[in-house]
């Protein structure tokens, strides 16, 4: 036997170097212990002469047995199964699988047969991702190869090249929709997939048609991506996140609409220079590269403040807001946000981002599923990584801002998540009084992030906002 020695390690062996035990009348070789393995069980027979045991008669369901289902691979040679009576020739390159229950024995029709028999507990393995596209790969048609691969969604429904194959499938049999929608999934979940269609041209069906295929460019210092075609929705993110905390909206919205996200400075993509900035200027500066002359713009915490101070400053440009859990600058915060802050403070001080980040996370996402919790965790780590040290000062594109709500001429939707914070209540509250065209909306089940903790529940509410807009 040959091991490579490392963290990890690969071993090699083969079936002539392997000991053997005489079972009653028939030959074992100890294959699973001699690799190590651990996932399944592993173990081969040989026999000598024609005629001889090579499969002592059995069943899985004995004291002695795991109830294994049971697959047999003959190496060499040709056997003749015993399948609870039923005689089965089993050669070279034939694959054998017995159930638990299934009484079986065999015995070696030509000398030196070997069987290889690998062994698992029924229903303990499910089909990895590759399986299904690649069995829809044997399909003959694309109609029939994106049924196949489809089934996979069910247990991978956020697998990057699955739904990257299902685009290409979809596009193949000419449902391009449906490939458009499989496409954004794709390049949300993995960012490889985002060089992955430039020349594919199995999704050469989507290349003419407005807005399938999504595409990523840089404005000024920032990241940004867009897909669809239509009425223009821009989405800005929190401050504990960055353009990814969008993606179920990116990628549902997107069907009907042009979405576009981004990451502001010193968050995700988007580099922090030193000096002043402003967020809300470079926004703007996104509607002017990309040819947005007017949207409909959804901020959540931070980004809530960063599109009112837009609107409030350019109004034209603005079809209508949406402000999930807004702040404002002149709130005076309590005690608990305060002492938020320090506890953030003394991690970010320490040069500790993990438990800096895991501060942001216990706070603003208590309640959260672990998989929102793991995805925001890793946001606010790297914004971290890019912002600690550096010296910046963001100005706002509109002087005295909190006193200037009353003059924001464009529709407004106040959303606060009803678990949120009381702060961000009160300050919902206030927008809620100050802008002459607003609605105030209470997301149930939904702390600080709505749209992540409850996203259909802030779809239900926001999209007919936003197509009234359009």
């Amino acid at each position: 036997m040959t091991q490579h020695e490392g963290e990890h390690s690969a071993r090699h062996v083969r079936l002539a170097d392997l000991p053997k035990a005489e079972i009653g009348d028939h030959l074992w070789h100890p294959v699973r212990r001699a690799l190590g393995a651990t996932g399944f069980g592993v173990g081969a027979y040989s026999a000598e002469r024609a005629g001889d045991v090579l499969v002592g008669a059995h069943d899985e369901t004995g004291l002695g047995s795991n109830r294994h289902e049971e697959l047999y691979v003959v190496l060499a040679g040709k056997a003749l199964f015993d399948l609870d009576g039923r005689e089965l020739e089993v050669g070279p390159e034939e694959f054998l699988l017995v159930e638990p229950e299934v009484r079986r024995g065999a015995r070696a029709l030509t000398d030196g047969t070997s069987v290889l028999v690998i062994g698992g507990t029924p229903g303990a393995v499910a089909p990895a991702p590759y399986e299904h596209w690649y069995t829809a790969l044997t399909a003959d048609d694309p109609h029939a190869a994106a049924e196949i691969a489809a089934e996979g969604l069910a247990q991978f429904p956020d697998h990057g090249q699955l739904n990257y194959q299902l685009a290409c499938f979809r596009a193949l049999a000419g449902e391009l929709e449906v490939a458009a929608w499989h496409l954004r999934r794709a390049v949300a979940s993995d960012e490889r997939a985002w060089s992955w269609f430039g020349d594919d041209s199995d999704l050469d069906a989507l290349r003419s048609v407005e807005g399938a295929l999504p595409k990523r460019t840089r404005v000024g210092p920032l990241h940004v991506e867009q897909a669809g075609s239509g009425p223009d929705v821009v989405l800005v993110h929190a401050g504990v996140a960055d353009g990814r905390m969008w993606d179920a909206q990116w990628v549902e919205w997107a069907a009907q609409r042009r979405v576009t996200r981004l990451d502001l400075r010193g968050f995700g993509r988007s580099d922090l220079p030193e000096g002043t900035y402003s967020h809300a200027g470079d926004v703007l500066a996104v509607l002017d590269g990309l040819g947005i002359e007017r949207a409909t713009l959804v901020g959540a915490s931070l980004g809530g403040r960063v599109v009112l101070d837009l609107a409030a400053s350019t109004p034209e440009r603005v079809a209508g807001l949406v402000l999930a859990d807004a702040g404002l600058p002149d709130h005076a915060w309590s005690d608990e946000i305060r002492a938020f802050g320090a506890a953030e403070d003394e991690a970010l001080e320490a040069g500790d981002l993990d438990r800096a980040a895991e501060v942001n996370v216990e706070f603003w996402l208590a309640s959260a599923p672990e998989s929102v919790r793991a995805a925001i965790r890793e946001q606010q780590r790297n914004a971290f990584v890019l912002q600690v040290g550096r010296d910046d000062e963001e100005v706002l594109l509109t002087d005295a801002l909190p006193s200037r709500l009353g003059s924001v001429g464009v529709p407004a939707l106040v959303l606060v998540g009803e678990s949120d914070y009381a702060d961000f209540h009160a300050i919902g509250d206030r927008l809620a009084a100050s802008i002459p065209d607003v609605r105030r909306a209470t997301i149930a089940g939904a702390g600080h992030l709505p749209s992540l903790e409850q996203p259909e529940a802030f779809e239900a509410v926001v999209l007919p906002f936003v197509d009234a807009r359009s």
